[in-house]
């Protein structure tokens, strides 16, 4: 239902019902199932007062409410989840100081799946699929993994399901443009500038990490030991959760892999340097970061490198 501007999942997470409701009641009444899918609606609906909200609002409208989730293992979405906070220049500690605030900040997000999604067996009329982000199970692609949970039939002719569209909008822009992202932002607080104020400025360094091919050499900021730590944090939820909503191991949907890290340390050779500096000097032009602070900024830059 939603467009690109998630205006109804927007509505919902601001607890603004009335846009989804007249949404609901303008549709056709030969549609049957309605789909609204936002990463943002995440753990704001996995409350008890919003989940009753919307149970009663789809009812008014003739549909039951369902819920659905792709479940990921924990270092995918903790590089994930970093990587795109940095990208979008939000204040971030380092990799590990935010892996750490994760496991054990009660005020932070909650990726200990039982625990998480347990609001859920208090409505028992709510239709819930938990499916797992896994190149272990038979449809691992998510759109075709949930019709299949749905049971919908495949569309008739001999195309089937129409390939949706590649799209790099939300992409991770690689260990390089989170190295810049992240320095970009420090330099900007350092120069007394909020860069709150700034437009598109987690689409700059995307798109240039796009361009320069650096999203192929994606962000990990895993090291064996830091891995080692998280996996033995979520093992114990982690085995119960998929054991009771799978009937299977953890480890057999998410095996144990090595740590792969990959994490940019800045420019290497003086001609790397160069070329990294005059993509700063880029960015900062097409991000309009303002002309007076700028000689101040490459000064902190300079003295970074």
């Amino acid at each position: 239902m939603d467009g690109d501007n998630n205006r109804l999942a927007n509505a919902i997470a601001e607890k603004n019902y009335e846009p989804v409701e007249e949404a609901l009641a303008t549709l056709p009444s030969s549609l049957n199932r309605v789909l609204l899918s936002s990463s943002s609606l995440d753990d704001r609906i996995l409350s008890r007062t919003v989940l009753g909200k919307l149970q009663d609002l789809v009812e008014r409208q003739g549909f039951k409410l369902g819920v659905s989730y792709f479940v990921r293992d924990q270092q995918s979405w903790l590089n994930s989840v970093y990587a795109h906070r940095v990208r979008r220049f939000r204040e971030a500690p380092d990799f590990e100081q935010y892996c750490d605030y994760i496991m054990h900040d009660s005020d932070s997000w909650n990726i200990a799946y039982p625990s998480k999604f347990r609001v859920l067996s208090r409505f028992p009329a709510i239709a819930t699929l938990l499916l797992p982000l896994s190149k272990q199970v038979a449809i691992s692609d998510p759109f075709l993994a949930l019709v299949e949970a749905l049971d919908l039939d495949t569309p008739a002719g001999e195309q089937g399901w129409l390939a949706g569209r590649s799209s790099k909008q939300n992409i991770q822009p690689g260990a390089r443009g989170i190295w810049m992202s992240a320095l970009c932002r420090r330099l900007m607080v350092e120069t007394g500038f909020d860069p709150e104020v700034l437009k598109r400025k987690g689409k700059v360094i995307r798109d240039l990490a796009i361009e320069r091919g650096w999203d192929g050499e994606k962000f990990d900021g895993f090291d064996q030991p830091l891995q080692d730590r998280v996996s033995a944090f979520y093992a114990s939820s982690n085995e119960a959760f998929a054991q009771e909503h799978w009937g299977v191991s953890w480890n057999s949907l998410f095996p144990v892999r090595p740590a792969a890290q990959r994490v940019y340390a800045g420019p290497q050779t003086e001609a790397e340097r160069k070329e990294m500096r005059r993509l700063m000097v880029r960015v900062l032009r097409e991000l309009r970061f303002p002309w007076l602070l700028r000689r101040r900024f490459f000064a902190l830059y300079d003295a970074a490198i």
